[in-house]
């Protein structure tokens, strides 16, 4: 009998053994596929955005198509007065990207699958900052919205220039004709 009952333990064992393994099994496979699906649902997002880019740039506010090249133009509800308007820095040689930034050396190289951009930018918006957030618009040959980037940059002083570097994923650099950065609030 004794034989018996520790033959009995040991097949609970075994059973109740594999069962919590299987368990863990199936709860690892239950966190990847919350992952995955959390994954998806952001590209998909991202080209729900990309779509609603497309949709404005083909149809106008009204639903008319726009020339092509000419932008619908809005009405202004408010006066605006010279003395209100306050001119912005010009710099020789460097892009305008709003709010007192300006960029220069900005550069596409192919690095892999991917594409690496680089450049500098310079403050000269009156305020130091500790992380300046900017928004990159890729656009094609035929002005065609492709991907929009986000990319910061830490510890720029007010009138300092600092050189960044961002990877674009998943867009050839061949595809890259024209691009749009701005100062991201």
């Amino acid at each position: 009998m004794k034989r018996f009952s520790i033959f009995i333990s040991f097949i609970m064992f075994i059973i109740i053994g594999s069962n919590t393994l299987f368990a863990q099994d199936v709860s690892n496979k239950v966190q990847l596929l919350e992952i995955v699906i959390s994954n998806l649902v952001s590209r998909i997002e991202s080209l729900e955005k990309r779509v609603n880019v497309l949709e404005k740039q083909l149809t106008g506010a009204a639903g008319v198509a726009a020339p092509s090249g000419e932008a619908p133009k809005k009405k202004m509800d408010a006066k605006v007065h010279r003395e209100d308007f306050v001119a912005a820095p010009v710099m020789v040689g460097y892009e305008d990207l709003g709010d007192g930034f300006f960029a220069r050396n900005v550069r596409f190289s192919p690095f892999g699958e991917n594409v690496l951009l680089t450049g500098e930018i310079t403050n000269k918006s009156g305020k130091n900052y500790r992380f300046a957030k900017f928004k990159l618009s890729i656009y094609d040959d035929r002005g065609i919205f492709l991907k929009e980037e986000e990319f910061s940059i830490p510890d720029i002083p007010n009138e300092g220039t600092e050189s960044f570097e961002s990877m674009i994923v998943g867009l050839p650099s061949a595809f890259i004709s024209k691009y749009e950065i701005r100062f991201a609030k």
